[in-house]
């Protein structure tokens, strides 16, 4: 339910001004939502969030050990800030390096991740419109490895993982009031850009750049 809730209800929020047409707040003012490419788009993306379930949840049963699903022993605020960095630095690698990979590898990109890159002024659903391959690989495991090895609680994946979905739903929203300042969508309509989700990476490679009209560091 919470999957649901986080993805297909969140995802219709912050699709709402894309599919009104609004102009005000857009990070690329002058491309519309192709509202035909979106409904040819929607079969992908509802096959993705079906197989991620699928996958995601035995790797959830099956690779975490049965502390994690001890609900009277809840994790201590040091081992939630512990694992809450652990988590995101791991997702900030794998992703940098698997994302940047599709891009190189042209055999990859064609066959691949090219599918993801149709759009090239997002909406939010279109977060998981990708390859299958690179759902599982580009998506969900960057997000589960870091829970994985800490041996995390249930119950604070669980917050991680709606989250980490509402980050991407809204970074993929083509407008302002994403939380990224504009990377991934400036990634959309450049290509050859901020390959990474916290702009860590990027910034080591010489990769991150802010799309016009983004807020700069004073």
């Amino acid at each position: 339910t919470d999957r649901l809730v986080s993805f297909w209800g969140f995802g219709l929020i912050f699709a709402l001004p894309a599919l009104f047409k609004v102009k005000s707040w857009k990070i690329q003012a002058n491309k519309d939502l192709d509202f035909k490419l979106l409904l040819d788009s929607l079969p992908l993306i509802a096959f993705n969030f079906v197989l991620q379930v699928l996958v995601g949840l035995p790797i959830m049963i099956y690779g975490l050990p049965e502390s994690s699903y001890d609900w009277r022993a809840l994790p201590s605020t040091d081992v939630l800030a512990r694992d809450v960095i652990i988590w995101l630095l791991v997702e900030e690698v794998c992703f940098f390096y698997v994302h940047k990979w599709l891009h190189e590898n042209k055999k990859m990109y064609a066959s691949v991740h090219k599918i993801h890159h149709t759009w090239t002024s997002p909406v939010s659903f279109v977060a998981i419109y990708c390859h299958p391959f690179e759902h599982l690989l580009s998506n969900v495991t960057p997000v589960l490895l870091g829970p994985i090895l800490c041996r995390s609680h249930a119950a604070a994946l669980a917050v991680f993982l709606a989250v980490g979905t509402i980050h991407t739903l809204i970074v993929h929203s083509g407008y302002w009031f994403c939380d990224d300042n504009g990377m991934h969508d400036e990634h959309h309509a450049k290509f050859n850009v901020n390959f990474g989700v916290m702009g860590l990476m990027d910034s080591l490679y010489g990769t991150y750049q802010l799309p016009p009209g983004a807020r700069r560091p004073k």
